[in-house]
């Protein structure tokens, strides 16, 4: 089966989908790269912002600094993604019980999982703008540790490439919510209706608080 179906055409991909076994390899696998993906940006963004405290460690202080948090965003970021692949899978799969909806988690999960590739081709151009801006930018030396979080908030407010993260993050969650309706309609036996019902609530709060976000950057 052609993966790519995926994107072109979701009903028909779920639809066959639903007459293999279950399994979690393939989906497990794209949720991973997604984390993986996010952990390189949040491994970046913790590097440069750890380079704002130049002045206020040693360099010795500094290096270990710059390793233990760059590697616990990373694997933080990876673990995530993981769990909140659960999280959302469970919020539909509850939401989907109020229609009555009728399948197995396992099941849910899976089809949730296949949602993630346009999450991933999204999470790819967000890390390339934070990998071209962190090659290129010269962040402020913070000599209080106290007033480093006024500084980044300043810092990403002047700062093109954070503003446009966000809607990145919508355009990319818009089209996995677009693949999640057909997954859910055939993994829990949904009218499209209903699917999008239960698709479209939590992705409408996600939605909600990126605009949110963005009100607070622009």
């Amino acid at each position: 089966m052609n993966l790519l179906e995926v994107l072109t055409n979701p009903n028909a991909f779920f639809a066959a989908k639903l007459q293999d076994a279950m399994s979690l390899r393939v989906p497990a696998l794209l949720v991973l790269i997604s984390g993986l993906i996010s952990g390189s940006a949040a491994y970046m963004i913790t590097g440069i912002t750890l380079e704002m405290l130049q002045g206020t460690l040693p360099p010795e202080a500094q290096s270990i600094a710059a390793t233990v948090g760059g590697v616990s965003a990373f694997v933080g970021a990876v673990l995530f993604s993981l769990l909140l692949w659960v999280i959302y899978t469970a919020v539909f799969f509850g939401i989907s019980a109020l229609f009555k909806g009728e399948g197995d988690f396992k099941r849910t999960l899976e089809f949730v999982g296949y949602g993630y590739i346009p999450i991933i081709i999204g999470g790819i151009i967000s890390a390339i703008l934070i990998y071209n801006f962190v090659a290129t930018a010269q962040p402020p030396h913070v000599t209080d540790p106290a007033a480093l979080a006024e500084v980044i908030a300043q810092w990403i407010t002047s700062n093109p490439t954070f503003q446009l993260a966000p809607v990145i993050g919508i355009l990319f969650m818009l089209w996995a919510a677009n693949i999640w309706i057909f997954g859910l309609k055939h993994a829990r036996n949904l009218s499209t209706k209903h699917a999008a019902i239960t698709v479209g609530i939590p992705i409408a709060v996600y939605i909600l608080y990126s605009v949110w976000q963005l009100g607070v950057l622009w």
